[in-house]
């Protein structure tokens, strides 16, 4: 009796316990992934909207400009002139000075740079270099210098200040294959 208990043990032991080992393992991996389906399935339900507004970015992306217009150096620094003079003027400064930068070739674009001395009223030079910031196409400010005068009987809003900065745009140098026929 002893050696059939002792052959029964080592039976379950060997054989069934390892198999419901198996057995358990297996059912946790089965409900690992019956909690995962339903997230899978909203998932691929999304899938098309965000193909959809993958495609929208890209076409905006594509459309949107990056580059100033221009045939040539010159003719895109005139073009970032008017436009910085457009941007003064509406927000109440006043160029003082505008030099043109030597254009430097930056991989398949040429950076056109121009050195601009601003005055005005303190909100008028931060409004003119916020809308800088942010025009389109971008444009790059360095090289920001303000020197500020406060009179000492004047409100600290009637300050004046004196600004230098460079502002930079890019233009693309390949032509455009209708452009060059």
């Amino acid at each position: 009796m002893a050696i059939l208990l002792v052959v029964l043990g080592s039976l379950y032991l060997l054989v069934v316990a390892p198999m419901l080992d198996h057995y358990s393992e297996r059912e946790m991996v089965l409900e690992d992934r019956r909690m995962l389906a339903p997230r899978l399935r909203a998932a691929a339900e999304g899938l098309p909207a965000l193909r959809a507004r993958v495609a929208e970015l890209r076409t905006a992306a594509n459309s949107s400009q990056i580059t100033l217009d221009g045939a040539s150096d010159a003719i895109v620094s005139a073009n970032l002139q008017s436009r910085i003079g457009e941007l003064a003027a509406s927000a109440g400064a006043t160029i003082a000075s505008t030099e043109a930068l030597a254009a430097e070739n930056q991989g398949a674009y040429r950076r056109i740079g121009l050195r601009i001395a601003v005055s005005g009223a303190y909100g008028a030079v931060v409004n003119l270099l916020a809308a800088i910031e942010k025009g389109t196409p971008p444009l790059v400010l360095g090289n920001l210098q303000i020197h500020g005068t406060v009179q000492p009987s004047g409100p600290p809003s009637g300050a004046r200040l004196d600004a230098g900065f460079e502002v930079y745009g890019f233009r693309r140098t390949d032509v455009p294959l209708a452009v060059k026929q």
